[in-house]
C-alpha cells in the first residue's frame, strides 16, 4: 500500500480600487430611489455638505429619506438629490410635548 499525502493550498486576493475625482468633476450615478443619474457623495462627503452627524445621516438612510447605494466591495454612497431635499429637524419617537409627571 503506498503512502500519500494530501496538501491543500488556499489562496487570498485582495483588491483596492482608489477612486480619485477632482471636485470639479463629481461622481454621477443612477440613484433607483430617484429614479435617474445623480451625484454620488461618500459619507464624509454627506455629513459635511448636509449638516447631519454621522448617526444621523444612517438614520435617514434607515428610514429612507435619504437614499443610497451600495457598491460591490461595500462602500456606501449617498444620493445627493434626496439628501438636499432632506429635512433636517429632529425625529423623535414619542410626542416631544408630553410630558413625565411624577
Amino acid at each position: 500500500m503506498k503512502n500519500t499525502t494530501k496538501i491543500s493550498i488556499t489562496t487570498e486576493k485582495k483588491e483596492v480600487f482608489v477612486i480619485r475625482a477632482e471636485k470639479s468633476a463629481p461622481v454621477l450615478g443612477f440613484c433607483s430611489g430617484c429614479g435617474n443619474e445623480t451625484e454620488l457623495l461618500t459619507i464624509d462627503e454627506a455629513v459635511s455638505e448636509s449638516g447631519f452627524s454621522t448617526i444621523g445621516l444612517v438614520g435617514e438612510l434607515e428610514r429612507g429619506t435619504i437614499h443610497s447605494i451600495e457598491t460591490m466591495s461595500g462602500h456606501l454612497l449617498i444620493c445627493q438629490e434626496s439628501l438636499a431635499d432632506a429635512d433636517m429637524s429632529p425625529k423623535f419617537d414619542m410626542d416631544p410635548t408630553s410630558r413625565i409627571e411624577s
